[in-house]
């Protein structure tokens, strides 16, 4: 199964691990018009040549965060899928929303950049090569859908930590990361967003008609007898 962070694969077919990023690593299409059609860019940042393939995947998430991926070459378009990048150069990839255009909630897609090993006559024998792949994430959002985030109940585990059950009701995958968080415990109030949410907790993507799991970093000094945490979404 494929991760949301880089996976690193190690192999002894090549002298020396490749460098190269992928831009961008998050991205939101439409269904349909001309924000159903995208542009990502791989860059090859090494001092050789660079050889990837390019796969689209269908992405559900259940409420632990677990992902389970599909093929998805019906649904996303992906050109090239297969490219030799020079060193120091950069290589623009086409991505094509193909799937059904009247979706009434956001569909999540992961583009996995994988780089290929490629056997070379001045290779080393016994070196390793690092071999990357990342994993972009695509979110297709109808118009007029959004995110209706709530925090359902809150407890606390072995580790001290706040576990918080949030769902999602509406029909566009939410980020936590854009919302304003008013946190309270019956004696005082802290507001929380944007990257102090990121830093508490390991993952805020939602998808839409969904619920998770996510353990946090408490608050200094909050009980989570009387906890409660009210979501809004940023302006």
């Amino acid at each position: 199964m494929f991760r949301w962070i880089p996976v690193f694969v190690f192999s002894l077919t090549c002298a020396f691990a490749h460098a190269f990023k992928v831009e961008p690593m998050s991205a939101e299409m439409a269904p349909l018009g001309k924000r159903s059609q995208m542009t990502m860019r791989i860059e090859n940042s090494s001092p050789e040549p660079l050889t990837v393939e390019l796969y689209p995947l269908s992405m559900t998430m259940d409420e632990y965060g677990k992902e389970t991926i599909t093929e998805a070459d019906d649904e996303l378009l992906v050109i090239p899928v297969t490219a030799i990048i020079e060193p120091g150069r950069s290589q623009s990839v086409m991505v094509r929303y193909l799937g059904d255009p009247a979706i009434t909630e956001s569909k999540a897609y992961r583009i996995a950049v994988k780089q290929v090993a490629v056997e070379r006559a001045s290779k080393k024998q016994g070196q390793v090569n690092l071999l990357l792949q990342f994993n972009t994430l695509i979110n297709v959002r109808p118009q007029n859908t959004f995110p209706e985030l709530a925090v359902k109940s809150i407890k606390q585990n072995e580790s001290n930590n706040w576990v918080l059950e949030v769902s999602n009701t509406g029909n566009s995958y939410g980020r936590l990361t854009q919302t304003t968080w008013k946190v309270t415990d019956g004696r005082q109030s802290q507001y929380l967003k944007g990257s102090d949410i990121a830093t508490r907790i390991p993952g805020t993507l939602i998808l839409p008609h969904s619920t998770r799991y996510l353990e946090m970093q408490p608050l200094n000094n909050f009980s989570v007898r009387n906890l409660s945490i009210e979501i809004n979404p940023d302006e």
